[in-house]
C-alpha cells in the first residue's frame, strides 16, 4: 500500500536530537547550563520523562472541562526537559504543549475547550509512546539497525542533527570555488559591452529553452495522470478479517515484518469500517493518527483507540521503514493493539 515516509523519523529524533513537534523550536544548552536546570525537568532516563508524560497527559484528560486547572496545570510547566540517555543529555521545550493548553484556555465554548484539551493530551500521550518505542529500539546496537539510522540522518532534513561530513566539506569547497569563479568571470565581461550582449542574449536563449522542455515535461506527464482512475474508483479489496488471515499466513512462515505490516492495516480497515477515517490509501501514517485524535464518534473510548492505533503506528515505523527486525513477539504486540481497537479475533 502507498504511505508516505517522509517524516517516519519523528519519534526517533525523541532521543537523538533535541526533538520538534506540530513546529516547536529546537532549542539546546551547553552541559555547562545544566546547574540551573530544576531538578523537577531532570530525567535520568526515557523511561522516567515517558512516565512524566503520560501523568501529564492523564492530568489534562482528567481536567479537560475546566479552565482554570488547565491554565495552572500549564503554568506548572517547565520551559523545558532535560533528558539523560547514555552519555548524553539531551533538553526538549515544552512550548508546543503550552501552546495547545493557551489555545484550550481562550475557547469559548466548552466543547471547543474539551477538543482542544483532548489534542494536548494527545501530544503528551504520543510523544510518550514514541520515546518509549524508540528507547528500546535505541538499545539495539547490531550493525543494521547503526547502518539503518545512519541512512535516515543523512537525508537532507536531518542534515543538522550532525556536524557537516567531508563530503558535504567538499560541496561547500566547491561552491565557493564555482561563485568566485563567475564573479571573476563577471567582472571580465564587464569590460567588452559586446561580448556582454551576447552572453546576455544565450542566457535569454537558454532559458527560453529550458521553459520550453519545462512545460513539454509537464503537459506530457499530465496527460498521463488523467489516464489514472479516479481514487474513488479505486477498489478496496481486503477487508480487516483478510488483512488479518494475511497476516497470520505470514507469521506462519516467518515473515513477521510483512505480518506487523499486514496487522496494522487491518486496524486501518477495521477505522474505515467503523467511519472513523474516510477510505483514502494516500494517507500517512501520522495522518491517520491525527484523524482519529479529532474523531468525536470514540468517545467514551477515545483514549483506547488513540493509544491502540499509536502503538501499531510507531511499530509500522519500526518495523516496515525503518528496517528493524521483527519477532513473534512484536506480531503478538500488534495483534493486541488491533483487538485493542475492537478487532474480534478468533
Amino acid at each position: 500500500m502507498p504511505i508516505g515516509c517522509k517524516n517516519l523519523f519523528f519519534g526517533l529524533l525523541t532521543l537523538v536530537s533535541v526533538p520538534t513537534m506540530r513546529g516547536a523550536p529546537r532549542t539546546a544548552w551547553p552541559d555547562s547550563a545544566t546547574s540551573a536546570v530544576a531538578s523537577a525537568n531532570v530525567f535520568p532516563d526515557a523511561s522516567s520523562f515517558a512516565a512524566e508524560l503520560q501523568r501529564i497527559g492523564n492530568g489534562i484528560e482528567k481536567d479537560k472541562a475546566n479552565p482554570d486547572s488547565l491554565a495552572a496545570l500549564r503554568k506548572n510547566l517547565p520551559s523545558h526537559w532535560e533528558v539523560t540517555a547514555g552519555e548524553r543529555r539531551y533538553f526538549l521545550s515544552t512550548e508546543p504543549l503550552s501552546d495547545l493548553l493557551l489555545r484550550a484556555q481562550k475557547r469559548k465554548n466548552a466543547q471547543d475547550i474539551e477538543a482542544q484539551a483532548n489534542e494536548a493530551a494527545y501530544w503528551a500521550f504520543d510523544l510518550a509512546n514514541q520515546v518509549k518505542g524508540y528507547a528500546g529500539a535505541q538499545g539495539e546496537r547490531d550493525s543494521s539497525a547503526r547502518a539503518s539510522l545512519g541512512r535516515i540522518l543523512s537525508q537532507r532534513e536531518f542534515g543538522d542533527v550532525a556536524g557537516p561530513s567531508p563530503w558535504q566539506l567538499f560541496r561547500q569547497r566547491v561552491n565557493r570555488w564555482i561563485g568566485d569563479l563567475l564573479r571573476r568571470f563577471f567582472r571580465q565581461i564587464g569590460r567588452y559591452p559586446l561580448g556582454a550582449k551576447v552572453l546576455f542574449w544565450l542566457i535569454i536563449v537558454a532559458v527560453v529553452v529550458w521553459l520550453a522542455v519545462v512545460l513539454i515535461r509537464y503537459w506530457t506527464r499530465r496527460a498521463a495522470l488523467e489516464e489514472l482512475p479516479a481514487p474513488d474508483s479505486v477498489a478496496y479489496a481486503r477487508t480487516w478479517q483478510e488483512w488479518i488471515q494475511a497476516a497470520r499466513e505470514a507469521a506462519a512462515r516467518g515473515d513477521f515484518r510483512e505480518a506487523v505490516h499486514s496487522t496494522y492495516w487491518a486496524g486501518i480497515s477495521y477505522l474505515e469500517d467503523r467511519e472513523v477515517v474516510r477510505k483514502d490509501r494516500t494517507r500517512t501514517a501520522r495522518e491517520y493518527m491525527r484523524l482519529v485524535s479529532s474523531a468525536t464518534q470514540l468517545a467514551p473510548s477515545g483514549r483506547k483507540t488513540r493509544e491502540a492505533l499509536s502503538a501499531l503506528t510507531v511499530a509500522l515505523e519500526q518495523v516496515w521503514y525503518g528496517g528493524r527486525g521483527a519477532s513473534s513477539q512484536d506480531f503478538a504486540n500488534a495483534l493486541e493493539s488491533v483487538e485493542a481497537l475492537g478487532c474480534q479475533l478468533q
